[in-house]
């Protein structure tokens, strides 16, 4: 099982260059995600971000059983 790093390669879709200093999330897969996810949405101070996070967020828990949700 691969750690933090090497999983997924992310590209700056603005330059066109990898970007080597983040990790990639899958809140609609890992609770841990979804809950991490939840937290930036609520205190994030940018209020396009904030409108964006919780409509990822409703997305996801469309897809989800109420007892996958903790």
């Amino acid at each position: 099982m691969k750690g933090l790093y090497g999983k997924y390669t992310v590209i700056d879709n603005e330059t066109c260059k990898e970007v080597t200093d983040c990790f990639v999330l899958r809140p609609n897969v890992d609770p841990g995600a979804y809950h991490a996810l939840v937290e930036y949405a609520e205190t994030t101070y940018n209020p396009e971000l904030k409108r964006d996070l919780k409509a990822w967020i409703a997305k996801i828990e469309e897809g989800w059983e109420d007892d996958e949700i903790e």
